[in-house]
Protein backbone atom coordinates (compact mmCIF):
# COMPACT_ATOMS: atom_id res chain seq x y z
CA UNK A 1 0.00 0.00 0.00
CA UNK A 2 2.91 2.72 0.49
CA UNK A 3 4.65 1.42 -2.43
CA UNK A 4 1.39 2.60 -4.62
CA UNK A 5 1.25 5.80 -2.07
CA UNK A 6 4.31 6.88 -3.03
CA UNK A 7 3.65 5.83 -6.71
CA UNK A 8 0.71 8.18 -7.30
CA UNK A 9 2.31 11.51 -5.80
CA UNK A 10 5.08 11.01 -8.06
CA UNK A 11 2.42 11.01 -10.99
CA UNK A 12 0.38 13.86 -9.48
CA UNK A 13 1.46 17.17 -11.19
CA UNK A 14 3.56 19.21 -8.90
CA UNK A 15 3.52 23.32 -8.91
CA UNK A 16 4.67 24.92 -11.88
CA UNK A 17 8.29 26.00 -11.49
CA UNK A 18 8.73 29.56 -11.92
CA UNK A 19 9.41 30.94 -15.63
CA UNK A 20 12.68 32.36 -15.93
CA UNK A 21 12.68 35.74 -16.94
CA UNK A 22 15.83 37.54 -18.05
CA UNK A 23 16.57 40.92 -16.69
CA UNK A 24 19.35 43.47 -17.60
CA UNK A 25 20.86 45.67 -15.10
CA UNK A 26 23.44 48.08 -15.56
CA UNK A 27 26.72 48.62 -14.17
CA UNK A 28 27.29 48.81 -10.09
CA UNK A 29 25.73 52.49 -9.63
CA UNK A 30 24.75 52.59 -5.48
CA UNK A 31 22.63 52.77 -4.27
CA UNK A 32 20.28 51.74 -6.95
CA UNK A 33 22.65 48.63 -8.51
CA UNK A 34 25.26 47.21 -6.15
CA UNK A 35 28.35 45.62 -7.32
CA UNK A 36 28.06 42.31 -9.10
CA UNK A 37 24.69 43.17 -9.90
CA UNK A 38 22.23 40.98 -7.44
CA UNK A 39 21.20 43.66 -4.88
CA UNK A 40 20.89 47.34 -4.82
CA UNK A 41 17.42 49.33 -4.58
CA UNK A 42 16.49 49.36 -7.75
CA UNK A 43 17.16 45.53 -8.71
CA UNK A 44 16.06 44.54 -5.29
CA UNK A 45 12.45 46.12 -6.43
CA UNK A 46 12.72 44.57 -9.87
CA UNK A 47 13.31 41.03 -8.75
CA UNK A 48 10.86 41.08 -5.81
CA UNK A 49 8.26 41.92 -8.25
CA UNK A 50 9.25 39.82 -11.15
CA UNK A 51 8.91 36.85 -8.30
CA UNK A 52 5.60 38.13 -7.42
CA UNK A 53 4.20 37.95 -10.61
CA UNK A 54 5.38 34.33 -11.28
CA UNK A 55 9.08 34.84 -12.56
CA UNK A 56 12.07 33.76 -11.62
CA UNK A 57 14.76 36.92 -12.60
CA UNK A 58 17.99 35.66 -14.17
CA UNK A 59 20.38 38.93 -13.60
CA UNK A 60 22.53 39.38 -16.59
CA UNK A 61 24.62 42.97 -15.80
CA UNK A 62 26.33 44.70 -18.94
CA UNK A 63 26.79 48.30 -19.59
CA UNK A 64 23.83 50.37 -20.20
CA UNK A 65 23.66 50.89 -24.22
CA UNK A 66 24.47 46.62 -24.12
CA UNK A 67 21.67 45.97 -22.31
CA UNK A 68 19.45 47.90 -24.58
CA UNK A 69 20.76 46.37 -27.60
CA UNK A 70 20.73 43.09 -25.80
CA UNK A 71 16.73 43.66 -25.05
CA UNK A 72 16.01 44.67 -28.64
CA UNK A 73 17.68 41.51 -29.84
CA UNK A 74 15.60 39.07 -27.55
CA UNK A 75 18.77 38.05 -25.73
CA UNK A 76 17.38 39.20 -22.38
CA UNK A 77 13.56 40.00 -21.98
CA UNK A 78 13.12 43.14 -19.15
CA UNK A 79 15.93 46.10 -18.69
CA UNK A 80 15.50 48.11 -15.91
CA UNK A 81 16.84 52.09 -15.53
CA UNK A 82 14.69 52.85 -18.45
CA UNK A 83 13.10 55.66 -19.74
CA UNK A 84 9.78 55.76 -22.17
CA UNK A 85 11.35 56.98 -25.76
CA UNK A 86 13.97 54.49 -25.29
CA UNK A 87 12.80 52.49 -28.21
CA UNK A 88 9.21 52.47 -29.04
CA UNK A 89 8.64 49.27 -29.70
CA UNK A 90 9.42 48.19 -25.94
CA UNK A 91 6.30 47.72 -23.26
CA UNK A 92 7.01 50.12 -20.91
CA UNK A 93 6.18 49.30 -16.93
CA UNK A 94 4.40 51.98 -14.32
CA UNK A 95 7.53 54.27 -12.67
CA UNK A 96 9.74 51.77 -10.19
CA UNK A 97 11.23 54.16 -8.49
CA UNK A 98 12.19 58.18 -9.34
CA UNK A 99 15.79 59.83 -9.63
CA UNK A 100 16.14 62.49 -7.63
CA UNK A 101 18.58 64.93 -10.28
CA UNK A 102 19.96 67.76 -7.98
CA UNK A 103 22.12 70.62 -7.99
CA UNK A 104 24.82 69.77 -5.46
CA UNK A 105 27.17 72.24 -3.70
CA UNK A 106 29.55 72.56 -0.20
CA UNK A 107 26.98 74.22 2.08
CA UNK A 108 29.95 76.16 3.01
CA UNK A 109 30.44 77.68 -0.33
CA UNK A 110 26.91 79.91 -0.20
CA UNK A 111 25.82 79.38 -3.42
CA UNK A 112 21.90 79.44 -3.75
CA UNK A 113 20.44 78.06 -6.60
CA UNK A 114 16.86 79.20 -6.99
CA UNK A 115 16.56 78.00 -11.19
CA UNK A 116 18.61 76.35 -13.41
CA UNK A 117 19.82 79.82 -15.17
CA UNK A 118 21.32 80.41 -11.97
CA UNK A 119 23.87 77.89 -13.01
CA UNK A 120 25.23 80.29 -15.76
CA UNK A 121 27.25 81.91 -12.95
CA UNK A 122 29.61 78.57 -11.44
CA UNK A 123 31.69 76.17 -12.67
CA UNK A 124 29.50 72.88 -13.19
CA UNK A 125 30.27 69.32 -13.65
CA UNK A 126 27.43 66.62 -14.59
CA UNK A 127 26.88 63.02 -15.87
CA UNK A 128 27.52 62.28 -19.83
CA UNK A 129 24.05 63.69 -21.68
CA UNK A 130 22.72 65.79 -18.74
CA UNK A 131 22.29 68.26 -21.70
CA UNK A 132 19.62 66.41 -23.67
CA UNK A 133 18.41 65.25 -20.51
CA UNK A 134 17.37 68.75 -18.74
CA UNK A 135 16.00 70.40 -21.86
CA UNK A 136 17.27 74.17 -23.33
CA UNK A 137 16.97 76.09 -19.97
CA UNK A 138 19.33 74.17 -18.34
CA UNK A 139 21.90 73.69 -21.51
CA UNK A 140 21.71 77.65 -22.33
CA UNK A 141 22.86 77.78 -18.74
CA UNK A 142 25.88 75.74 -18.83
CA UNK A 143 26.84 76.74 -22.06
CA UNK A 144 27.35 79.75 -20.31
CA UNK A 145 29.21 78.71 -17.61
CA UNK A 146 32.95 79.63 -16.98
CA UNK A 147 33.06 75.62 -17.26
CA UNK A 148 31.24 73.24 -17.92
CA UNK A 149 32.03 69.44 -18.08
CA UNK A 150 30.30 65.95 -18.67
CA UNK A 151 31.24 62.69 -16.60
CA UNK A 152 30.52 58.96 -16.79
CA UNK A 153 32.45 58.65 -13.64
CA UNK A 154 30.21 59.25 -10.47
CA UNK A 155 34.05 59.07 -8.54
CA UNK A 156 35.20 61.82 -10.79
CA UNK A 157 32.06 64.55 -9.75
CA UNK A 158 32.45 63.60 -6.12
CA UNK A 159 35.94 64.58 -6.27
CA UNK A 160 35.85 67.43 -8.39
CA UNK A 161 33.12 69.23 -5.69
CA UNK A 162 34.85 68.18 -2.78
CA UNK A 163 37.82 69.21 -3.63
CA UNK A 164 36.94 72.72 -4.93
CA UNK A 165 37.54 72.05 -8.81
CA UNK A 166 34.21 72.95 -9.66
CA UNK A 167 31.12 74.82 -7.96
CA UNK A 168 28.27 72.83 -8.60
CA UNK A 169 27.94 68.99 -9.17
CA UNK A 170 24.62 67.77 -11.18
CA UNK A 171 23.76 64.00 -10.11
CA UNK A 172 21.23 62.11 -8.87
CA UNK A 173 21.59 62.94 -5.14
CA UNK A 174 21.07 59.08 -3.69
CA UNK A 175 23.77 58.30 -5.71
CA UNK A 176 26.18 61.28 -4.85
CA UNK A 177 25.31 60.93 -1.47
CA UNK A 178 26.56 56.76 -1.75
CA UNK A 179 29.33 57.03 -3.31
CA UNK A 180 32.07 56.31 -1.64
CA UNK A 181 34.54 59.27 -2.72
CA UNK A 182 32.71 61.24 0.08
CA UNK A 183 36.15 62.82 1.64
CA UNK A 184 38.11 65.41 0.09
CA UNK A 185 42.00 65.43 -0.49
CA UNK A 186 42.88 66.13 3.36
CA UNK A 187 40.88 62.99 4.27
CA UNK A 188 37.65 65.57 5.32
CA UNK A 189 34.03 64.72 5.10
CA UNK A 190 32.26 67.92 3.94
CA UNK A 191 28.49 69.09 4.08
CA UNK A 192 26.67 69.84 1.08
CA UNK A 193 22.94 70.88 -0.10
CA UNK A 194 21.01 69.55 -2.84
CA UNK A 195 18.90 71.92 -4.51
CA UNK A 196 15.71 70.56 -6.78
CA UNK A 197 16.14 72.66 -9.49
CA UNK A 198 15.21 69.85 -12.28
CA UNK A 199 12.10 67.35 -10.60
CA UNK A 200 12.51 63.50 -10.17
CA UNK A 201 12.77 61.42 -13.06
CA UNK A 202 11.02 58.25 -13.11
CA UNK A 203 12.62 55.18 -14.27
CA UNK A 204 10.67 52.18 -15.37
CA UNK A 205 11.20 48.56 -16.50
CA UNK A 206 11.37 47.99 -20.09
CA UNK A 207 9.88 44.48 -21.39
CA UNK A 208 9.89 43.01 -24.89
CA UNK A 209 6.33 41.11 -23.95
CA UNK A 210 3.40 43.23 -23.05
CA UNK A 211 2.01 40.24 -21.49
CA UNK A 212 4.76 40.47 -18.77
CA UNK A 213 5.12 43.92 -18.49
CA UNK A 214 1.05 43.36 -17.29
CA UNK A 215 1.92 41.04 -14.70
CA UNK A 216 4.90 43.19 -13.31
CA UNK A 217 2.59 46.26 -12.90
CA UNK A 218 -0.13 43.97 -11.61
CA UNK A 219 2.53 42.86 -8.97
CA UNK A 220 4.02 45.89 -8.66
CA UNK A 221 0.99 47.29 -6.52
CA UNK A 222 0.62 44.11 -4.34
CA UNK A 223 4.45 45.22 -3.79
CA UNK A 224 3.78 48.40 -2.62
CA UNK A 225 0.25 47.48 -0.71
CA UNK A 226 1.49 44.98 1.57
CA UNK A 227 5.00 47.31 2.51
CA UNK A 228 7.46 45.70 0.94
CA UNK A 229 8.26 48.47 -1.39
CA UNK A 230 8.80 50.75 1.55
CA UNK A 231 10.83 48.22 3.75
CA UNK A 232 13.09 47.99 0.47
CA UNK A 233 13.80 51.54 -0.02
CA UNK A 234 14.40 51.89 3.61
CA UNK A 235 16.93 48.68 4.50
CA UNK A 236 18.96 50.69 1.41
CA UNK A 237 18.74 54.47 3.11
CA UNK A 238 19.78 53.13 6.22
CA UNK A 239 22.44 51.52 4.80
CA UNK A 240 23.96 54.22 2.66
CA UNK A 241 23.15 56.82 5.76
CA UNK A 242 20.77 58.69 2.80
CA UNK A 243 18.16 60.75 3.27
CA UNK A 244 14.79 59.23 4.74
CA UNK A 245 12.55 60.81 2.45
CA UNK A 246 12.02 62.42 -0.60
CA UNK A 247 12.20 66.47 -0.88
Amino acid sequence: MLLRLLLLCCLLPGPAAAAVLRLAVGLAKPPYVEEGGNSGMEVELAVRTLQLAGHQPQIVQVPQARGLAMLQEGAVDAMITLIPGADSKLFYSQPLLYYRNRAIVLLHSGIVLRQPADLARYSVASFQNARLLFGSEYSKAVMMSPGYSEHADQDTLNRLLLNHRVDVVVSDELIFRANHSQQDLAGRRQAVIAYALFGNSPRHVGFRSDQYRREFDSALLKLKSSGEYERILQFYRDKYQLPDKDR
